[in-house]
């Protein structure tokens, strides 16, 4: 038998490993239209993410999924609309003092690192002003020291050089990487990437990311790293997490996930990412029923059920009526999805996603 004070004792030990923490948050945003009515928008619906020191956790979906949503409400850009946000164990407040605290220890690099300096001041000032407001205890000479070294962190040298130039006189890859020392400037625990390399020239977005595997080995960072990119996920992270229309479907460790995805969702995402190893006739099997996808739902009006149900080719009516209860799979891998409940899991290992879809097409029209 489980002994309470054993049990709550670790728990509450695991709970304090998490440096920062998204529990069950909800977004709902409303919005008018032009008559003057007013809908809903379900952005993000019981989401928990939890986040440890030195580790890198992917959050993949495709655009609309609320990966960007999520991600500002941890930076507290939005409160949401339920649950809470946990910084070291305690839920944060929203008093003036606090949310600078708070920003100390959590910063949100943007993806347009065209949009997140100010054209009109050099790098040294876009720098100094993060250090004035976070380090006020440094003099004139010590910021100038500190802006010498995060722009080495950075490999932006030399530094003087760097430090004076306009944010338009830097390429996109140095101006993400003025970005990534201004938030490092505030020496925080936890970094959320918002899409970090999606922006950047395909040439230059492996030193970013090993910039980023850097900060984490060296200062202990925990990092949120936000794509749609399941490639540069598998390279980078320690961990996957798999949001569709708002709600989060899968999580587990990363060779896991992608090797043996448990989600029909998850399975689409990866059998949709490049693979050069593809030849031209497994490409077209892959996608041949791409047009049959359909689109992703409006989160003003969402499907009952399980979200994904009507893009799903391995739909039950359980999956129209109700959600999915979450199924935990091992090794800290969980997936929400019906197919595991109805023992159907195994389906999901043994075909491909367009094969499943041609099936399904093919027993709608004997039907009909």
């Amino acid at each position: 038998m489980r002994n309470p004070d054993t049990a709550d004792a670790a728990d509450a030990a695991q709970e304090s490993a998490y440096v920062l923490e998204a529990r069950e948050v909800t977004k709902h945003f409303t919005v008018r239209g032009a008559l003057g009515r007013t809908s809903v928008v379900r952005a993000v619906e019981q989401a928990t993410v939890r986040l440890k020191p030195g580790q890198i956790l992917a959050l993949v979906g495709e655009s609309g999924s609320g990966k960007t949503t999520l991600a500002r409400m941890l930076a507290r850009f939005h409160e949401p609309t339920e649950g809470e946000i946990v910084l070291r164990g305690e839920p944060v407040s929203g008093s003036r003092r606090a949310r600078r605290a708070y920003h100390s220890e959590v910063q949100l690099i943007f993806q347009d690192p065209f949009g997140s300096l100010n054209p009109l001041h050099r790098v040294r000032y876009n720098l100094e002003r993060a250090l004035r407001l976070h380090q006020p205890q440094l003099d004139r000479a010590g910021r100038e020291r500190r802006i010498t070294e995060l722009l080495e962190r950075v490999s932006l040298t030399p530094t003087d050089e760097f430090a004076a130039k306009f944010p338009h006189e830097l390429s996109g890859g140095q101006r993400q990487r003025v970005v990534i020392a201004r938030a490092l400037a505030v020496e925080p625990k936890v970094l959320l990437g918002d899409e970090p390399i999606s922006m950047l020239d395909v040439s230059i977005r492996l030193e970013m990311l090993n910039l980023l595997q850097r900060l984490r080995t060296e200062d202990g960072l925990a990092l949120l790293y936000i794509t749609h990119d399941i490639a540069s996920a598998r390279y980078l992270c320690d961990e996957i997490a798999v949001m569709y229309a708002g709600q989060m479907v899968e999580s587990g460790p990363k060779e896991e996930v992608i090797a043996a995805p448990q989600h029909p969702y998850t399975k689409l995402l990866i059998e949709s990412s490049p693979d050069p190893e593809r030849g031209v006739d497994d490409r077209e099997a892959l996608f041949a029923g791409a047009d049959e996808l359909g689109e992703p739902p409006s989160l003003i009006d969402p499907p009952t059920g399980c979200r994904f149900h009507p893009r799903c080719p391995f739909a039950m009516p359980e999956c129209r009526e109700q959600a999915p209860p979450r199924t935990e799979l091992g090794n800290g891998h969980w997936a929400m999805c019906w197919l595991h409940t109805k023992g159907r899991a195994g389906e999901l290992a043994g075909t491909t996603h367009a094969e499943a879809t041609a099936a399904r097409r093919r027993t709608l029209e004997g039907a009909s």
